[in-house]
C-alpha cells in the first residue's frame, strides 16, 4: 500500500504540486480584503463603476494621485460582470498571476532544461509572497506579470525577429506601466540591457526597432496620460495629497517612482537601505536558502568565466539592478520587491537542481519541521478549526511531506516536494482558517457594513463618526457619509458606526442613541504575539460600536 502510494506521488508529483498551490488561490479569492491598501483599491474599483469615470480616477469623490490605473479597470470591469464581491475584485489578478507563472517557466524554457523552467514556475507561485498577494491584493501583482511576460516575449523577439513577439512584449511594457509606473520598464530595460552589455551585442542594444517599440508604448499609453493631463494638468486650481497645482503626467511618469531616490517625494517611511535583504528572507520561503546560494553561484561564475559561464544574463540584472534601484527609494514596503520574484525563482531552481550536497537536504528538513510546528501553534492556540476536517488533512499532507523526504532517493526531489507539499500545508491553513477567523472577527468595518446591508440599511440611514476605513465602504457597496451636522438631521433608526471617541460624545452629550453592536477590533495587517495567543487576546484589543437613533 506505502509502496503504490510512494508511485502515484512520483507519477503524478508535478499535478498534484500545481493542484495544490490552485486549491490555495481559490481560498483566498473568499477571503474579505484587508484594510488599508487592499480594501481602499477596491473601494476606488467599486467606485469607479458608480461613477462611471475610467479615465480620471476619484476616490471618496475627490481626485486619486497615488497608484496607475491598471488595477482599478480590471476589478471594475469584474464587478460590473459580477457585482461587489471579494471574487469580483481578486479574479482579473490573480488570472494575471497564473499568467505570470506560465511566463516564467516559458522564459526559463528558452535558456534552460524543461525541469529547470518547472521547478522555477512552481517554486515562484508556491513563495509566501505569491500565496500573499493573491489574497491581499496590491499592484505588485500586475506589475510582477507584465514584466515577466514582456522578458518573455521580447527574448523570443531577440532570438527569432519575430514581430509578433515585439508587439506583445512592448505591450507587456506598456502594461506594466500602467500598473505601477516606470519601475516596469526600468525592471525590464535592466533586465535585458544587462545581458546585451556583458554579451556586448551592441546592435542589438542600438537596434532601431527599439524606437518602434518605445513609441507603441507611447500610443497603448495615451487613455491613461489623457486622463491624468485632463484630471490635474488642466487643473492648476487644484491640491492632491498636499501638493498645489500638481501635474498628473509629471507626478505618474517621475515624481511617484524617481522622486524617491532624488528626494522630490516626500512619502518617507524611514526604512534603511538593507530593508529588502531582511523581508525577501520571508517572502521568498520556503525558496529563500537556495536563491541566496545560487545567487552567489551565478556572480562567483561570472566573476571567473565571464560572459561563457551563463546561458543568460537577464535574470541576474533583472533581480540585482532592480533591488538595488529600489533599495535607494525612501519609502518601502516589503511587496515592492516581489516584481524581482521570477528572476529569483529561477535562480533558485537552477542551483536546487545542480547541488549534490546532503547536508542542505537536513537544513530544509529543520525549516519544514518550524512550518509544520506553526500550523500545530495556530490550529491549538491562535484559532483552533471548527471540524476535524482541516486538522484530518494537514496530518495526511504533513505525512506526504515526510513519506517523500524518506523514500525518494533524487535529492533535489527530496527537496523539492517534500518542502512544496510542507508550504502548500502551512498555507492551506492560513487561507482556510487564519485569515477568514482574523478578518471575519476582527476586522471591524467590513463586518459593520454588512450587519447594516443584512439590517437594509440604505443610503442616508448609516453613517460613521470618528473613524473611517475603505473596508467600511466596498462591503457596504457604496460610500458612508460621515455624521452630518453633528447627529442632529439624524432619524429614528440611522445608525452610526464610530469608535470610543464617538461612544464619549453620544453618552457625555446625552444624545437619543442605544449601543445596537459592540464590536472587537484589530488591525489585521499588524500581527504580534499576544494577539495570537488566545489567552491573552483580549487585552490586544479595541471596541468599535454601532449606535442606533432611538
Amino acid at each position: 500500500m506505502q509502496e503504490r502510494l510512494t508511485q502515484f506521488l512520483f507519477k503524478y508529483k508535478y499535478l498534484l504540486v500545481i493542484i495544490g498551490i490552485l486549491s490555495i488561490y481559490i481560498f483566498n479569492l473568499f477571503i474579505d480584503v484587508m484594510d488599508v491598501d487592499a480594501s481602499q483599491y477596491a473601494s476606488i474599483s467599486m467606485e469607479m463603476t458608480q461613477n462611471g469615470s475610467y479615465l480620471e480616477v476619484y476616490h471618496l469623490r475627490g481626485d486619486y494621485l497615488d497608484k496607475p490605473p491598471l488595477l482599478f479597470w480590471l476589478s471594475a470591469a469584474s464587478m460590473n460582470l459580477f457585482g461587489y464581491s471579494n471574487i469580483a475584485y481578486k479574479l482579473p489578478s490573480v488570472l494575471l498571476a497564473i499568467l505570470g507563472i506560465y511566463s516564467t517557466f516559458q522564459f526559463a524554457r528558452i535558456y534552460y532544461t524543461k525541469k529547470i523552467a518547472t521547478y522555477a514556475a512552481l517554486m515562484l507561485a508556491s513563495t509566501q509572497a505569491l500565496f500573499l498577494i493573491t489574497n491581499d491584493l496590491r499592484t505588485d501583482t500586475n506589475l510582477m506579470v507584465f514584466v515577466i511576460f514582456s522578458i518573455w516575449q521580447l527574448s523570443l523577439f531577440v532570438r527569432r525577429g519575430t514581430w509578433w513577439n515585439f508587439l506583445l512584449g512592448f505591450t507587456g511594457v506598456a502594461l506594466a506601466m500602467m500598473a505601477k509606473g516606470p519601475i516596469g520598464i526600468v525592471t525590464i530595460a535592466f533586465a535585458l540591457g544587462t545581458d546585451f552589455i556583458i554579451r556586448k551585442e551592441w546592435k542589438m542594444i542600438f537596434n532601431w526597432r527599439w524606437l518602434i517599440g518605445l513609441a507603441w508604448v507611447a500610443i497603448l499609453l495615451l487613455p491613461m496620460t489623457y486622463g491624468l493631463y485632463h484630471q490635474f494638468d488642466l487643473h492648476p486650481e487644484k491640491t492632491a495629497y498636499g501638493i498645489e497645482s500638481p501635474s498628473g503626467v509629471r507626478f505618474f511618469y517621475w515624481t511617484q517612482s524617481f522622486g524617491r531616490i532624488t528626494g522630490e517625494s516626500e512619502w518617507d517611511n524611514g526604512a534603511g537601505y538593507f530593508f529588502f535583504f531582511h523581508s525577501i528572507l520571508w517572502d521568498m520561503q520556503p525558496w529563500v536558502l537556495y536563491f541566496i546560494l545560487g545567487l552567489v553561484a551565478v556572480i562567483r561564475s561570472y566573476i571567473k568565466g565571464g560572459a561563457s559561464s551563463q546561458k543568460e544574463f537577464i535574470t541576474l540584472g533583472g533581480f540585482v539592478l532592480t533591488f538595488a534601484a529600489l533599495s535607494l527609494s525612501k519609502y518601502k514596503l516589503p511587496h515592492y520587491i516581489f516584481v524581482t520574484f521570477p528572476f529569483a525563482a529561477i535562480i533558485a531552481a537552477k542551483y536546487l537542481l545542480e547541488i549534490r550536497k546532503k547536508w542542505m537536504l537536513y537544513v530544509q528538513a529543520f525549516f519544514n519541521v518550524l512550518f509544520w510546528l506553526v500550523c500545530a501553534f495556530g490550529l491549538i492556540w491562535v484559532f483552533p478549526a471548527d471540524s476535524i476536517w482541516l486538522p484530518m488533512v494537514l496530518i495526511g499532507l504533513c505525512i506526504l511531506s515526510w513519506m517523500v523526504f524518506f523514500k525518494w532517493k533524487d535529492l533535489p526531489n527530496r527537496i523539492f516536494f517534500s518542502t512544496a507539499i510542507t508550504i502548500i500545508g502551512f498555507n492551506l491553513l492560513m487561507s482556510s482558517n487564519f485569515y477568514p477567523n482574523l478578518i471575519n472577527r476582527y476586522q471591524t468595518p467590513g463586518k459593520a457594513a454588512k450587519i447594516a446591508r443584512m439590517h437594509n440599511k440604505g443610503p442616508g440611514e448609516f453613517y460613521w463618526y470618528s473613524k473611517h476605513s475603505h473596508s467600511l465602504d466596498f462591503y457596504y457597496h457604496g460610500m458612508v457619509p460621515r455624521v452630518p451636522s453633528m447627529f442632529k438631521s439624524l432619524d429614528k433608526g440611522d445608525w452610526v458606526y464610530t469608535d470610543h471617541v464617538g461612544r464619549a460624545y453620544i453618552e457625555e452629550s446625552n444624545l437619543p442613541f442605544r449601543k445596537a453592536y459592540i464590536l472587537p477590533n484589530y488591525s489585521v495587517t499588524i500581527l504580534k504575539i499576544p494577539f495570537l495567543i488566545k489567552e491573552t487576546r483580549p487585552a490586544t484589543l479595541d471596541t468599535m460600536y454601532i449606535y442606533e437613533k432611538y
